[in-house]
């Protein structure tokens, strides 16, 4: 059912089953470049915490030139059958980090990764 109104849509399924079988996505964060840290931010701009972590991550990436590279995708249907997810903040194709993060952990988790080579 759709009903549409004053400048918003509602879309409702109802459900004919108690219960729903789904299976969870492969998550495939590939590598795009040559440096030896690649961050790839996969929308994280659906609320606020996510938008201000983001701009943690590009202040932080900014400390390392040359070593980091970052790679800015945003989230849509393509992006999630391309990469099994729409949402989240990657490092060399790993989730160090969930919700909100500081500048000390972002550090922390590019340079491990520096290490990690």
């Amino acid at each position: 059912m759709l009903r549409e109104g004053e400048g918003w849509k509602l879309m409702y399924l109802p459900l004919s089953q108690a219960t729903v079988e789904v299976e969870p996505l492969e998550v495939h964060i590939p590598r795009f470049g040559t440096a030896p840290v690649e961050i790839v931010i996969l929308g994280s701009r659906f609320c606020p915490v996510g938008a201000w972590t983001v701009l943690e991550v590009r202040k932080v990436a900014s400390e390392f030139p040359g070593e980091v590279e970052l790679r800015e995708i945003p989230a849509s249907s393509e992006t999630l059958a391309r990469y099994g997810r729409a949402d989240g903040i990657f490092i060399n194709g790993k989730e160090p980090f969930i919700g909100p993060t500081f500048e000390k952990a972002i550090r922390t988790a590019i340079r491990e990764a520096l290490k990690r080579g």
